[in-house]
């Protein structure tokens, strides 16, 4: 399931902070929630839980943010890009 403003705001210009580590997406994927994230070299990974991605591991994924956890055992909340 994805949220109801994801979709608009695909299409938003500046939406995204292109120097930063961004979330573009989350969805319920048949084997588990996974995200689509974008580094600030505009890689994109599909991520999830537990996975490593752009030196941060994925520490849960709710409906609209990510958690991830760094190798210094920081962990910072990612959310979608709001309307």
């Amino acid at each position: 399931m994805t949220a109801p403003h994801c979709w608009r705001n695909a299409t938003k210009p500046d939406a995204l902070e292109l120097n930063s580590l961004s979330v573009i997406g989350l969805m319920d994927a048949h084997d588990g929630m996974a995200a689509l994230l974008r580094s600030s070299r505009g890689q994109i990974a599909r991520v999830q839980v537990g996975d490593t991605a752009f030196g941060m591991q994925i520490t849960a994924i709710g409906d609209e943010q990510i958690l991830l956890t760094n190798r210094w055992g920081r962990t910072e909340a990612l959310e979608l890009p709001r309307s």
